[in-house]
């Protein structure tokens, strides 16, 4: 009878344990890293003329998924035809042409909304690899009309946040963060180059008021729940961060743009206006995020530097 008992323990242990453990691994395999890039591509690839370098690098970097704004001039099937040289079967726009916003993925994209009512461009709302993907880029003409755009992105967020979804929120926002106030009230050239069109503007649509940035637009973004990845991961590797270290968080301009062509002239125009943000949970999951700043081809790209970031996620397979 004892040793029945000893035989049917070791039984049990042998059939239990091993299916615990292929049941630990099967949670294991249900995970994966997904990489996401924001890129303004400056007039369509600078009117196709960086468009191979810009292959080159992007297959460099393999993202997953991909929000592209300046898509000046493209519509979708040439966004469509052009996603696949970097991988990306499955590509969407926000319109047919003009100054265009548009997203293209590994994954199927499931295009939820386009929006350009009441924006001067406006956002694209896709579904993909199991995310709500919203790309955008806010007018920087008034300060005022900024913040209606933002807090309709706002209120979007929130419904989907309440539906449970995980949500990404990237785009050029022609806007700054109060976060990066103690680098970017500092940048006395950025503030003296754009000073005078911004002072026979009404008060409301000022985007400096005594010399100094507002920050009403990023601050109506943030009410909603998202977390900005890059300066989380940022703080997280710069515990006390210098003037010189906080310059790297500039994603605008490169140096192809004149005024800016040697990095002597760029650091006192340096500003980040371009975002990925995520939902909380999602946030949780970020692996890594940048400003990507230092290989060589980006300097002739565009005038924006890319934003990329890594999350863990479920697999969407």
């Amino acid at each position: 009878m004892h040793r029945q008992i000893m035989t049917l323990a070791v039984i049990g242990w042998t059939v239990l344990g091993p299916m615990k453990l292929v049941t630990h691994l099967s949670a294991a395999d249900s995970e994966t890293t997904i990489k996401i890039l924001n890129y303004n591509v400056f007039n369509g690839f600078r009117r196709n003329a960086s468009f191979e370098l810009a292959v080159k690098w992007i297959n460099e970097q393999s993202p997953d998924i991909a929000g592209w704004q300046e898509l000046v001039g493209w519509n979708e099937d040439r966004l469509q035809t052009a996603a696949k040289k970097w991988n990306h079967p499955y590509a969407a726009t926000l319109k047919g042409g003009g100054y265009n916003i548009g997203l293209s993925s590994r994954q199927p994209i499931e295009v939820l909304q386009r929006r350009t009512a009441n924006f001067w461009h406006g956002y694209l709302h896709c579904r993909t690899a199991g995310l709500d993907i919203i790309v955008c880029h806010l007018w920087p003409g008034s300060r005022r009309e900024q913040v209606k755009e933002a807090t309709l992105l706002y209120e979007l967020v929130v419904r989907l946040d309440q539906q449970g979804r995980e949500i990404i929120l990237m785009g050029d926002f022609n806007a700054h963060s109060r976060s990066d106030q103690s680098w970017i009230d500092q940048q006395q050239p950025l503030i003296d180059h754009r000073w005078p069109g911004n002072k026979n503007k009404m008060l409301t649509d000022r985007f400096i008021v005594d010399g100094k940035w507002n920050f009403d637009v990023m601050n109506k973004i943030m009410e909603a729940p998202l977390q900005d990845v890059v300066r989380n991961k940022f703080d997280l590797h710069h515990p006390q961060s210098s003037y010189k270290s906080l310059l790297e968080l500039g994603s605008y301009p490169t140096t192809v743009l004149g005024h800016v062509n040697t990095p002597e002239k760029q650091q006192g125009f340096l500003e980040r206006i371009d975002f990925i943000l995520a939902s909380p949970n999602l946030a949780k999951r970020c692996q890594s995020a940048e400003i990507v700043r230092d290989d060589k081809p980006l300097e002739s790209i565009s005038d924006h530097y890319p934003v990329m970031a890594v999350f863990k996620v479920n697999d969407p397979h």
